[in-house]
Formats: C-alpha cells, sequence, structure tokens
C-alpha cells in the first residue's frame, strides 16, 4: 500500500467495544481495531452499572497498537488524535487523577434521587436549561454518590464524560466539547458550556467541570507515558472530538438547521439540527449541543434496534446454521425479509418504546401475531422484516415529535450507521415514513466524525465546515412507495396499539421492562 503522512487517528468509547481507526487525509478508512467490553451491575444498587477505567484504558490502548500494526503505519506518521464515545456516561478523578468513579450511559441506580429531583422541581428546570430529563443523565447520579459514597465525593476533584476520559489519559488535559458535556445535563445550551445553576443544585462545584473546547481544537499532545502504552509518538496532537450522534450527523453533512437524519447503530438516535436550542415542553426527547459551532439538535432515541437485529441473526439463524458467518447472516436475512410484503404477513415486532424522557421505559421484547397454522407465513424472513419494521415505527414517532416542537415535518430525511448500508431496512424506512432517504456514503460515521476533528486539529482544514465540505459525497436515494406507505400507515396505528398494551404489561409486572430510567 502506498501511503502518504499525515494520518488521523480517532478513538471510539462506543456501548459495547472501544475502537482504534485510521483515516487519510480525504476520510478514507484505512483500518480499525476493536475490543469489546462490558459493565459491571452494581451490587446493591438495581438498574445500576460500573464501568471499569483500567480495563477500559488496556483495551484502548491494545486497539492503537493492533490498528498501527495492521497498516503499517509509524508512529511518526500519526498528525492527530481525537476521540467520540457514547454520551452520558462520566468519570471521577482524585486530584492525583487517578479515575475513582465511572459510569457507561445506561446506568439507572439513581432511580429514587431521580424522583426526588422530580418533585423538587430541579428535573424540570435542569431539562429546561439543559435539554434532557434526569433519567440517566449526571445531576441525579451525583446525588446518588454523595448519598451513597460519601467519602468517594469527597475526593473527587475532577469530571469528565466517557470521550473525554480517553483524551485525559492521552493528554493528561481534563476538557470537553459541548456535545458530550451538553449530555452531563449540566449545561446552559444556549451558551455552550456549564451551567453555574444547574451543578449548584446538585452541589457540584465549578471548579469539579473541565474547561469547554469546541471540537477540533487542540487540546493537548500525547504524553510520554501514554506514548510507551498506546505506540504513539509523545507530542501527538490531542484534539476535541464530541459525542457519537453529533459526530455521525457531522459526517453525514448536517450541521445547520433545519436537517432530518437518523443515526442507526445499537440505539437510533432520530433528529433534527437546529440553529438555536429546541426544548420540548412535553420533556419527551433530549436536546443537545451538536458538534457544529452554532448548531444544536434534539434526537429521539430508538433502544437496542441493533441487539434486537442480531438476536434474530446470532439467536436465530446462526444458531441452527453454525457455518454462516456474521457478515452473510445479515445478507441473507435481508434477501428473506424482502421476499416478506410490508407488514411482515401480519406479525408485529414490539421492543422499544418512543422515547418519552420523563416516563422512558420500554416494554419485554415480543414478537406477536405468530400464525400457527400457516407456519410458511411466520418464517425466519417474516421476523426479520417484522423487527426492522419496529425500528421504522419508532423512528416515525419520534418525528412526528421533532415535527411538532420544530414546527416543520421533514421532507427528507438522511440515514447513516450500519443499517443504512443494507438495502431493505432504508426502503422500509423510507415506506414507513413516506419520505425520500438518503444514505450518504460513509462508512464508520461516528469515527468518520471525529476524524474530521482531528484533521481540523491537524491543519489540514481550517475549520469543520470546510472539513465536511471537501468529503461529501454523492448520496444514495430510497424513494417510498406509495402502496407500501397505505399499508405502513395502518400497520403503523396497530404497532402503536399494541406497543402501549405491551409497555402497560410490563408497568403490571406481568412481563419484565426491557429497561426502564431511573425515575420513570
Amino acid at each position: 500500500m502506498s501511503l502518504a503522512p499525515p494520518f488521523v487517528l480517532t478513538i471510539d468509547a462506543g456501548s459495547g467495544s472501544c475502537r482504534a481507526l485510521l483515516f487519510d487525509t480525504e476520510g478514507a478508512l484505512l483500518g480499525l481495531a476493536q475490543r469489546e467490553w462490558t459493565y459491571h451491575p452494581v451490587p446493591g444498587a438495581p438498574g445500576g452499572f460500573d464501568f471499569d477505567t483500567s480495563a477500559g484504558w488496556r483495551q484502548v490502548a491494545a486497539c492503537i497498537q493492533d490498528v498501527l500494526a495492521r497498516t503499517g503505519l509509524a508512529a511518526g506518521d500519526v498528525a492527530a488524535v481525537s476521540a467520540a464515545s457514547m454520551r452520558e456516561g462520566f468519570v471521577l478523578y482524585d486530584d492525583a487523577g487517578n479515575e475513582i468513579w465511572a459510569c457507561p450511559n445506561i446506568d439507572a441506580r439513581a432511580g429514587a434521587e431521580a424522583a426526588e429531583m422530580i418533585v423538587e422541581g430541579l428535573a424540570a428546570a435542569q431539562y429546561q436549561r439543559g435539554g434532557d430529563w434526569t433519567s440517566i443523565t449526571a445531576p441525579a447520579r451525583l446525588r446518588w454518590i454523595q448519598r451513597h459514597l460519601p467519602e468517594t465525593w469527597a475526593r473527587a476533584a475532577h469530571l469528565t464524560m466517557l470521550g473525554d476520559w480517553v483524551v485525559a489519559r492521552l493528554s493528561g488535559v481534563y476538557g470537553t466539547d459541548p456535545s458530550l458535556g451538553s449530555s452531563s445535563n449540566l449545561f446552559d445550551l444556549r451558551q455552550r458550556t456549564w451551567s453555574a445553576e444547574s451543578a449548584a443544585e446538585v452541589q457540584a462545584p465549578l471548579e469539579l467541570l473541565p474547561p469547554v473546547f469546541e471540537s477540533g481544537t487542540v487540546i493537548g499532545e500525547v504524553t510520554p507515558e501514554a506514548a510507551a502504552q498506546t505506540g504513539l509518538r509523545a507530542g501527538t496532537r490531542v484534539v476535541a472530538g464530541g459525542g457519537d450522534t453529533q459526530l455521525a450527523l457531522l459526517a453525514a453533512g448536517n450541521t445547520r438547521g433545519l436537517q432530518f437524519a437518523t443515526v442507526g447503530g445499537t440505539f437510533w438516535q432520530s433528529t433534527a439540527v437546529t440553529n438555536e436550542p429546541v426544548i420540548d415542553p412535553e420533556f419527551r426527547l433530549r436536546t443537545l449541543c451538536h458538534v457544529a459551532p452554532g448548531a444544536w439538535m434534539t434526537e429521539g432515541i430508538g433502544f437496542l434496534h441493533g441487539l434486537t437485529s442480531r438476536w434474530v441473526r446470532d439467536g436465530l439463524l446462526r444458531a441452527a446454521n453454525p457455518g454462516i458467518s456474521a457478515e452473510h447472516g445479515y445478507d441473507l436475512l435481508e434477501d428473506l425479509a424482502a421476499a416478506v410484503p410490508p407488514g411482515a404477513n401480519g406479525m408485529v415486532a414490539v421492543a422499544s418504546n418512543v422515547m418519552d424522557g420523563k416516563q422512558w421505559r420500554h416494554a419485554a421484547p415480543t414478537l406477536i401475531g405468530l400464525d400457527i397454522l400457516q407456519p410458511e407465513r411466520t418464517s425466519l424472513g417474516a421476523i426479520f422484516r417484522a423487527v426492522e419494521e419496529n425500528a421504522a415505527y419508532v423512528a416515525r414517532g419520534h418525528y412526528e415529535v421533532l415535527a411538532e416542537i420544530c414546527g416543520a415535518a421533514p421532507e427528507r430525511i438522511k440515514f447513516v450507521g450500519g443499517p443504512a448500508r443494507g438495502k431493505l431496512w432504508p426502503q422500509i424506512v423510507a415506506d414507513v415514513l413516506g419520505l425520500p432517504v438518503e444514505t450518504p456514503p460513509v462508512r464508520e460515521a461516528t469515527s468518520f466524525g471525529a476524524a474530521l476533528c482531528a484533521l481540523v486539529g491537524a491543519g489540514v482544514f481550517s475549520n469543520l465546515t470546510e472539513a465536511v465540505a471537501a468529503t461529501t459525497r454523492e448520496p444514495g436515494i430510497f424513494w417510498p412507495n406509495p402502496v407500501a406507505h397505505a399499508t405502513y400507515d395502518a400497520e403503523y396505528a396497530r404497532w402503536q396499539a399494541l406497543n402501549a398494551h405491551q409497555v402497560a404489561a410490563a408497568d403490571a409486572g406481568l412481563t419484565p421492562h426491557l429497561w426502564r430510567g431511573a425515575g420513570a
């Protein structure tokens, strides 16, 4: 391979794994390495999960070493490194820089504390300032730490979000960017920085919170210690990255209002980018700062769609056919599902609910409408199609709320992420929404967005706007089928009713919730 520096490295601290990816100056992906990680349930704290920073850093360092080895690049070829991560998860450090507490985004241990803050009116006030409900954000978690781990709280000297933890490990610098920092729910969205009022409400001193840098800003250099652990060159520029969804939107070119897109993965984020922060008066959706300066993003979260489709692949298809590879499994399932008509022969999959921040909970995953008299109608293809339709119904529910609060409905959307690389799922989304769906040819959208930040930090581009313009490519497009859309109008109403019924069953204790946010 003929390679010419400079190159940039991105670290993606995702929900299920960490990854290191190398890109060239044109945004082409040269190689990646991945390590899965898991979270530890907290004894005596229902819904609680800890993030193991020691093991996590070893995995990050191993990924960096692996991707350098696989691509054959020397440490000096990497001009800059940036990081992306899941939102909401954060890390506390003592004054010596040691991590003393950390949690991932799904941690929901602070149910009692969230309920208290709702009653006290703090949850609503913080939502108006910071754009998110208290269910999985820092305010209730900090109150939990103060109550249950007072010695840990007394030692806390610094707080960063998880992507910022990677940056701190690399550079020794504590910082955040507006997209990740705002996911703490301790931000003043309009000012794109910390809210002194929100911090005071949870007894968090402002000096606990790190400086805020816009994405693409060089905030430090790789330290000699980090260089020895990772194989990077000491002195390599370390650049502010951002939150996973916002970086994916940057990669897709959605940087100004009013633009709509769905970012697909383990979770699906259906989003509107706006030029002012839009706050949902009914506390349903989440609004955060965008990585693009002067822009904000409101989103609805589709829960665990990626894991639901993986269950069909691994639990049904590959369990019966072990010789089928994971990658080929999805292609085979889409081929089978494409032969099934819209509506999946009457079968409905219920998994994720439409997001409602103040009452965020999901039914037990369920398949409804199995036809035991005509088993060919409830084939593996029909099951997979029902699962894909469920994700599209949730996205439609989110776009309906976004249209309501933004004052304008989308005329078309973009769709990025793994699910957008197939042919059937984008078509189902187009048919369910009744809208054209564009699929930008962006591999690894979140990491590519972080690479754009790193390229700005490396001096290849002067700003993010220039970086996006230089790397944007013609998208694919899926047009809605009017006949299929008419079918889906009726099926969507049916799904809404069945989903509400299944949530009520979980609320009554008849089935377990898939997930329930703190205070819901």
